[in-house]
């Protein structure tokens, strides 16, 4: 399993401090490990994001210390993207633990082809594993799919040291047919066309 190596600051200062000086603030905490603030490298963490994949590990030194960790959360400026938090959770690497895995769809259904739509109901799936055993995506094959068809979490190619906690029987595309006007809709756009055409009086 491919890891990503970071590199940390403690920090005592509050956050809006930390930024000032090119840092992106975030925390540590998990298996044997008290809240510890740190600060990263803006231009680290960037080149981070960029590069790293899901539920990926990385060796984290912070101060004197190394760490392995996963990323547990990226909080965003809501209108500049801009990086504004992390948290990082160190974990035992003998230790089995729950993470979420997402579901890439690949392929185009042949009910496309008819004038179907597809609605993906479940992009992600929780597994249960070591933390080095933990699969970066899934990927379902639809392009066998006509219109009416579905695939469940029981139809993902699933090979690995891992449980799948999700149920077996949970939808995770479907091919749904074309809406259809119905005859109460099509009267209903004939008066409002009808009166939309009828000319108000003009005041004598």
């Amino acid at each position: 399993m491919k890891r990503y190596t970071l590199k940390a600051d403690i920090r005592a200062d509050k956050g809006h401090k930390v930024r000032r000086n090119n840092l992106v603030p975030a925390v540590l905490y998990g298996h044997g490990v008290g809240p510890i603030h740190l600060g990263l490298p803006e231009a680290d963490v960037k080149q981070f994001v960029q590069h790293g994949t899901a539920n990926m590990l990385i060796d984290l030194t912070a101060g004197k210390k190394k760490y392995t960790v996963m990323l547990k959360d990226l909080q965003r400026h809501r209108v500049k993207g801009d990086i504004l938090h992390m948290d990082f959770y160190a974990v035992d690497l003998e230790q089995k633990l729950t993470a979420t895995v997402p579901v890439h769809l690949i392929g185009e259904p042949l009910g496309i082809k008819e004038g179907g739509v597809v609605q993906q109901q479940t992009r992600e799936v929780e597994v249960r594993c070591l933390p080095t055993e933990i699969p970066q995506g899934f990927e379902l094959d639809i392009s066998a799919l006509a219109i009416g068809d579905s695939r469940t979490v029981a139809d993902l190619a699933i090979e690995g040291n891992f449980e799948i906690l999700t149920p077996e029987t949970e939808v995770v595309v479907s091919v749904l047919a074309p809406r259809l006007e119905t005859e109460e809709e099509v009267e209903t756009e004939e008066t409002e066309e009808g009166q939309a055409e009828v000319p108000e009086p003009e005041a004598e």
